[in-house]
């Protein structure tokens, strides 16, 4: 059973979590309602042990954001965190996760590993982030300030006073709320907001926004740094503009705007000096816009077809209007509009048959593409960088074991899944992960260059050899040999391609040199 939010945990199911279906219908409904959580829930099969799956989507856009908690006697643990759009490379790490957990009784996995090397990039800054959080915890023991809680509604704690209290506190991290229609972030450092977005806005309108919401819940997560600076007012100026964003809005609700009114230009006949003259003082933008906003009101477009076209915030046009209101400028029509009658018929677009003939090209076991993809993906991209005269690169790779006898052995298949989540994590969009001939890999990099894929191929030894992988094989019996060739600096051709990325591979191996690149042995006769 699935739901649009909050946790449900179905009478019914048992121990069986969700499959690729169901994944898909999650998916989908958190395309359909960006900015809200869709979870599914079960309990392992000795019913000791709740399961809840979370999949949200960013209203600005991105992959989506896949979170697997658990709960056994009231301890809650967060066993993965990742953004994928590949609900078969989700399954596969849920599904190891789940019975790694029943069987050991610890939430660890290879993308657990993988995810929090993405949160935290170096040792350092984490044992930074450490020390920082060791401080607060032992300051807030000695401090009379009351402690500031983690989750609550706003109903009983209004956001003002929460903010202030986290500012009082000088608390590092990010505050969400979410509410029935919108979901919003804040990230703090040092009691300081820096970064926040809510609803379409962003920054300062994203906290006045915010502030303006009476009713919803809202979680703080401690230690979550963010590089981006959106914020640059003080929580008092910002509480200011937000209690007179209400008022203003109350009072044009009051005048019965919906947003579905018109409006209309209480005096048509009124000169563009006439309207300067009234609305100058105190305007909340500039004149000059004002004067064109006002000469194009007639009674047609409703306030919600205006801001969607004039691409403004709702804090602007709530204060544009209440301006206009104000100095008896215009007035509010509630009057039907007629809607244009649509020309275009939409589609159904069936997700679940794209999702079959994707799942036809992969192997299950692993979730990359089969060797034949790989080709046909292949031609098909050599085909559009030839209209378009961009560049192509392919990575021709093996991953092998060493044993003591310097014997070279296939990974086992956690090993090679962990390294399938790692690589997923670096690798783009659009770039694509495949099986090559039976036992080794292969990546097609659209639109790169052989310097950009040296640096990615470099990027990705470093990731497999961070730490073990598949949890037990430590780097130093890992063995990479990764072959790159570039379209066109190296050939033209693409079975010239694969012939030199083979090449490169082998030269790999030979060298015990991690990445060659086809254009460091070119005097070698392919």
């Amino acid at each position: 059973m699935l739901k649009k939010s909050g946790l449900m945990v179905p009478a019914n199911r048992g121990p069986v979590p969700p499959d690729i279906t169901e994944l898909h219908q999650l998916l989908s409904q958190a395309l359909e309602k960006r900015g809200q959580n869709i979870q599914a829930a079960w309990r392992s099969s000795d019913k000791m042990t709740q399961f809840v799956l979370n999949v949200v989507c960013n209203i600005k856009g991105g992959d989506p954001q896949w979170s697997l908690n658990s709960e056994n006697r009231g301890m809650h643990t967060q066993m993965f965190d990742y953004p994928s759009c590949d609900v078969l490379l989700v399954h596969n790490l849920m599904s190891s996760s789940c019975a790694e957990l029943q069987a050991t009784g610890r939430n660890q996995s290879g993308l657990g590993n993988a995810q929090s090397r993405r949160e935290e990039p170096t040792t350092k800054m984490n044992d930074a982030i450490q020390q920082v959080a060791q401080r607060h915890a032992e300051d807030a023991k000695t401090s009379s300030t009351p402690t500031v809680p983690t989750t609550g509604d706003i109903s009983t704690l209004p956001l003002d006073e929460l903010l202030r209290a986290i500012t009082a506190a000088k608390m590092t991290g990010k505050l969400e709320v979410r509410n029935k229609e919108a979901t919003a972030l804040v990230y703090v450092q040092d009691g300081q907001p820096v970064d926040a977005t809510a609803s379409d806005a962003e920054g300062d309108d994203a906290i006045i926004e915010l502030l303006t919401w009476r009713e919803g819940q809202f979680v703080f997560e401690s230690r979550v740094l963010r590089n981006s600076h959106t914020v640059h007012q003080t929580i008092d100026s910002l509480v200011s503009q937000s209690k007179q964003l209400s008022e203003r809005t109350n009072y044009l609700k009051e005048a019965g705007m919906l947003s579905t009114s018109t409006l209309l230009p209480k005096r048509p006949n009124l000169t563009d000096l006439e309207f300067i003259q009234k609305a100058a003082r105190g305007a909340p933008m500039n004149v000059e816009f004002m004067t064109t906003y006002y000469r194009g009101l007639n009674g047609k477009q409703t306030i919600e077809d205006m801001v969607r076209s004039m691409q403004m915030s709702r804090i602007q046009v709530v204060n544009l209007i209440y301006h206009l209101m104000t100095n008896d400028l215009i007035k509010i029509s509630n009057e039907i509009v007629k809607p244009k009658p649509f020309t275009v018929q939409p589609r159904v677009i069936d997700g679940a048959a794209i999702q079959s003939v994707m799942m036809s090209l992969r192997r299950a076991e692993t979730g990359m593409f089969i060797y034949p993809a790989f080709l046909y993906f292949l031609e098909q991209e050599y085909f559009r960088c030839y209209r378009s005269r961009s560049p192509l690169s392919v990575i021709v790779f093996e991953m092998r074991l060493v044993s003591g006898n310097s014997a070279r052995q296939l990974l086992p298949g956690p090993a090679v899944l962990d390294a399938v989540l790692r690589i997923s994590q670096l690798k783009r969009h659009v770039d694509l992960l495949a099986h090559y001939d039976a036992f080794d890999y292969a990546l097609l990099l659209p639109n790169t260059k052989a310097n950009g894929a040296q640096i990615f191929a470099n990027r990705i030894v470093r990731s497999l050899t961070s730490s073990p992988l598949g949890g037990d094989i430590e780097p130093a019996r890992l063995s990479l040999s990764l072959g790159c060739a570039s379209i066109p600096e190296d050939f033209v051709d693409l079975s010239s391609l694969l012939g030199a990325a083979d090449l490169a591979m082998t030269q790999s191996r030979l060298q015990s040199k991690p990445v060659v690149m086809y254009r460091d042995i070119k005097p070698i006769t392919v």
